[in-house]
């Protein structure tokens, strides 16, 4: 896989940490294959990765992510202004914060790839110009 920057979302630490997901051996087989990934996200998907793993997952995830395998991005207050257009743009899928979070950044620092279980919303979800938020997973 080329050198490139991803955002990660909830969906896939989930997968990565929750034996039981559906899509587990899928999230440990991409890891294992995207070497030269830049890895990118927010601290909002960790903790909604948090609500669904159980504590060996919350353990797992955490010792993973010491790590250092993803670089996180702060949320200012100036970003809501850019954040709450994308909420109202998207309202018919009811965009939760984190995922309006993820375009909003997406636009602002160019990385225009994601890894999500979320493939109804991240197909529907534009950066400015129109272009299309690419999944690498799934």
């Amino acid at each position: 896989m080329p050198s490139t920057a991803a955002w990660v979302d909830t969906g896939f630490l989930v997968a990565l940490f929750a034996a039981d997901d559906s899509h587990h051996e899928s999230a440990i087989a991409f890891l294992k294959s995207t070497q030269g990934v830049e890895f990118h996200s927010i601290w909002p998907v960790v903790s909604e990765a948090s609500f669904f793993l159980d504590n060996r997952g919350k353990i797992a995830l955490l010792e993973w992510l010491e790590q250092g395998p993803i670089t996180f991005h702060e949320i200012g207050m100036a970003d809501l202004a850019v954040i709450r257009p994308i909420m109202k743009k998207y309202r018919d899928l009811s965009p939760d914060f984190t995922d309006a979070v993820l375009v909003a950044l997406a636009g602002i620092h160019g990385i225009d790839k994601i890894v999500t279980v979320d493939v109804r919303d991240f197909s529907a979800y534009r950066l400015p110009g129109g272009k299309v938020i690419e999944r690498l997973w799934l």
